[in-house]
C-alpha cells in the first residue's frame, strides 16, 4: 500500500523537481518489490531490510514535517505540510515494521540451538 501511495504521489513531486520525483519512484519500486519478496520468499534478511528501510522513510517524513526537506532541491529547508494520504502511508509503514519485528523475534526464538555437549549431525 505504501509503495502504491508513493507511486501515486510521484508525478506531483516530479513537477516540483525531478529529484523529488526520482526519489518517490525509487521508493515506490523498492516497496512494491519488497512486498512481493516478503510474500513469496520470506527471509530473515528481507525482514531486516524492510525494518531498516521503512524506519528510514518514517524518520525522513518526520524530518520533512518538523525541520524541513534535507539535502537538495528547490525546497530544501522548507517544512512540508502533514497530509492525510501521508499519514496513511506512515501508518502502513509502521504496521509493517512492527509485523516484521514480531516475525524476526519468532524466527530467532524458534531457531535451533546446539547444546554445549552435542555435536551437530
Amino acid at each position: 500500500v505504501a509503495g502504491l501511495i508513493h507511486a501515486w504521489a510521484m508525478p506531483g513531486h516530479n513537477r516540483e523537481w525531478w529529484g523529488y520525483g526520482a526519489f518517490f519512484l525509487v521508493v515506490a519500486i523498492a516497496q512494491v518489490v519488497l512486498s512481493d519478496a516478503l510474500l513469496y520468499r520470506p527471509r530473515q534478511r528481507l525482514f531486516l531490510v524492510g525494518v531498516v528501510g521503512n524506519l528510514a522513510l518514517i524518520a525522513l517524513y518526520v524530518v520533512t514535517r518538523s525541520v524541513g526537506i534535507p539535502f537538495f532541491g528547490p525546497h530544501a529547508g522548507e517544512v512540508e505540510e502533514v497530509g492525510a494520504i501521508d499519514l496513511l502511508s506512515i501508518v502502513v509503514e509502521l504496521v509493517l515494521v512492527i509485523t516484521l519485528v514480531v516475525l524476526l523475534r519468532i524466527r530467532l526464538a524458534n531457531r535451533p540451538t546446539m547444546s554445549s555437549g552435542t555435536a551437530p549431525g
